[in-house]
């Protein structure tokens, strides 16, 4: 990969950088997971002073040129600087932290001035995160290196999940026309207006209550084996293919329906990279064999797979009921569709 670096001196104040890790990111300026939630994180107030970072170096921000991607600002060691789409520039807001804070490390600010070389002092602030650290922002967007870039001039983060780039001088996405754009996946439905977003509707079951389904009425499920402190998915390979993660399309593609904005959060997968729908901290699911609007054959599955209520708990079947239907018994437990075997 090609790589030039160059800078043009211009000092700057108020940040510094530092390192954390995560992947997807995460929700409001409050609770977050692996994912996200739901209200934003207050700009910051510029008469606070910053908690300092846990490396006293100044930080630098420095503009560089990545093949197939143009200019990009990076740090001080040549490191690809980047930006999230979940957060917020106006306000600014990060809402990656936990796991996500994992794959994508914050750049910190501290009391210290930030070094600024060829890009413009006026764009760079800070923004106080949920943990109360402080982090470094261009243009508003709070700024993130990648785990996976080895190398300066490294830009592997470029367009991950479609949601993630290298950050421009000015803030903007570098190179963002010609990022590919993310595959279509069997769980983001076409419904019309709603193609493409998260919608979550509570519906009335007659055997089993307030369920949760998507637009299109699929079911949603949640699964014993997972975690919801923190929340984790343990539902890999053979139990993927029975039971779809429920993808979460970003805060500005979200509908709600019967369902409370601060119960929904996502968590990033560790196995395909995406964002996963999270309810109260239980990732969400489809089953593969629920084939029409209104089918709950996932229910009782090997007696660890349940329907999720708005809140995220087990629905339950009413007596004399057979919710889960020949599913429910013991065929599948066990084997790929229960997701709780070996090989995964």
């Amino acid at each position: 990969m090609e790589y030039r670096r160059w800078a043009i001196p211009a000092v700057a104040a108020l940040t510094a950088t530092g390192i954390t890790l995560t992947a997807c990111g995460t929700e409001n300026g409050r609770q977050r997971n692996t994912g996200a939630g739901s209200a934003v994180t207050p700009a910051a107030d510029p008469s606070e002073q910053p908690t300092a970072s846990p490396d006293s170096t100044p930080a630098t921000l420095e503009v560089a040129a990545v093949t197939k991607i143009g200019k990009v600002v990076t740090d001080g060691e040549g490191r690809t600087l980047y930006r999230f789409d979940n957060d917020t520039a106006r306000p600014p807001a990060s809402t990656c932290e936990d796991q996500c804070a994992t794959t994508w490390p914050p750049v910190w600010a501290s009391t210290q001035d930030v070094r600024v070389k060829g890009v413009d002092k006026n764009l760079v602030g800070k923004v106080k995160r949920p943990d109360g650290k402080w982090q470094v922002t261009l243009g508003g967007w709070p700024l993130y290196t990648y785990a996976k870039d080895e190398s300066p001039g490294d830009a592997k983060g470029q367009g991950v999940g479609g949601t993630w780039y290298a950050a421009a001088p000015d803030g903007k996405k570098a190179g963002a026309k010609k990022a590919a754009a993310p595959a279509p996946t069997p769980t983001t439905p076409s419904t019309g207006r709603w193609a493409g977003w998260t919608v979550i509707k509570a519906r009335q079951d007659p055997k089993l209550g307030l369920i949760l389904t998507d637009a299109r009425g699929r079911t949603m499920y949640r699964f014993d084996k997972d975690k919801a402190k923190p929340p984790t998915s343990t539902c890999f390979k053979a139990c993927k293919k029975a039971w779809p993660p429920v993808v979460f399309n970003g805060w500005k593609h979200l509908k709600l329906t019967g369902v409370k904005r601060s119960a929904v959060k996502f968590i990033e997968r560790t196995d395909d990279g995406k964002c996963q729908l999270t309810i109260n901290g239980w990732p969400m699911y489809f089953y593969a064999k629920d084939t029409k609007a209104g089918d709950t054959k996932g229910q009782g599955v090997g007696g660890v797979w349940f329907a999720s209520t708005p809140e995220g708990k087990k629905a339950k079947a009413a007596a004399g009921s057979d919710a889960g239907g020949s599913d429910a018994g013991g065929s599948d437990a066990g084997g790929a569709d229960g997701g709780y075997g070996g090989g995964y």
